[in-house]
C-alpha cells in the first residue's frame, strides 16, 4: 500500500514538472518571435538594401546601339534564292512615301494600284505563231472488205461462222453491212463509225481499234442500212 502511494506521488510530480517545462518553452519561443519582429520593423529598408544611382550610369562596353532603319532596303545577304522583279518601279508604303528600287529604271508603264502598294503592269507577252505539234497517233492501214447481206439465208450462213449478238433485220427494207478482215488481223479490229449516201455511193467510215479485243463479244462489226443498190466505198478514220 505504501509503495502504491509513493508511485502515484512520483507520477504526479513528473506531470507537474512536464507542465512547468512546457510553460517555460512557450514563453521562450514567444520572446524570440517578438525580438525578430522588433528588429525587422526598427531597421529602415533604405539602410538594408543597396541604393542604385542611375544618373551616372553608363552603357556596357559590348552594347551596340541599333541604327535607325530609315527607308527600307532590299536584303542582300539572304540565304534564299534572289528574286528579281524588274517590273516593279517603286514601293509605296502606307504613309504614302515612295522608295525607288535598286534595279535600273525600267521604261514607263501604266501603274495598277493594289491596296497600299503600287506595282507596275508587266509587258504584254508577244506570242509568235508556232506550228501545231504533230500528233503521235499513227493510222493503222489494214485491208478490209465489205460484206452486204441481203437475204435471211445469207444472214443465217454468216451467223454459223460468226459469234456474238447481231441486230434483227427486216430484209424487205433493210440489209446488213458487215466488215471482214482481208489479212491476218481478226475481224473485230474493224469498227463501223457511220454509213451515209453521198455522190451516188454508200460511204462507210470505219476505224481500226486493236485495244480491248478480249472484251468484245462480237467477232464482226455489223450495222443495218437501208436497202439500196449502190456501190460501197470504205473510208478509214482515226
Amino acid at each position: 500500500m505504501k509503495q502504491k502511494i509513493i508511485f502515484v506521488g512520483c507520477c504526479v510530480v513528473c506531470f507537474l514538472m512536464g507542465l512547468a517545462l512546457m510553460r517555460v518553452w512557450n514563453a521562450h519561443s514567444l520572446a524570440k518571435n517578438k525580438s525578430l519582429t522588433l528588429f525587422s520593423t526598427s531597421v529602415p529598408a533604405a539602410e538594408i538594401a543597396d541604393t542604385i544611382d542611375l544618373e551616372m550610369a553608363t552603357d556596357p562596353e559590348d552594347l551596340r546601339a541599333v541604327d535607325d532603319p530609315g527607308e527600307p532596303r532590299l536584303a542582300t545577304e539572304s540565304q534564299l534564292a534572289p528574286i528579281h522583279m524588274p517590273e516593279i518601279e517603286m514601293i509605296i508604303s502606307r504613309s504614302g512615301k515612295s522608295y525607288p528600287t535598286e534595279e535600273q529604271e525600267p521604261p514607263a508603264k501604266t501603274a495598277v494600284p493594289l491596296g497600299d502598294v503600287q506595282y507596275n503592269t508587266s509587258p504584254t507577252a508577244q506570242t509568235s505563231e508556232q506550228e501545231a505539234p504533230k500528233s503521235n497517233i499513227v493510222m493503222i492501214a489494214a485491208p478490209v472488205e465489205p460484206l452486204l447481206i441481203k437475204t435471211l439465208e445469207e444472214y443465217k450462213k454468216f451467223k454459223r461462222r460468226a459469234r456474238g449478238n447481231y441486230p434483227v433485220a427486216n430484209f424487205a427494207t433493210e440489209n446488213v453491212l458487215v466488215l471482214e478482215s482481208a489479212s491476218n488481223l481478226p475481224d473485230k479490229v474493224f469498227e463501223i463509225q457511220n454509213v451515209e449516201e453521198k455522190d451516188g455511193k454508200m460511204l462507210v467510215t470505219y476505224r481500226v481499234n486493236v485495244f480491248g479485243l478480249d472484251q468484245k463479244t462480237n467477232t464482226h462489226s455489223a450495222v443495218l442500212i437501208r436497202k439500196r443498190d449502190l456501190p460501197i466505198e470504205l473510208k478509214q478514220v482515226l
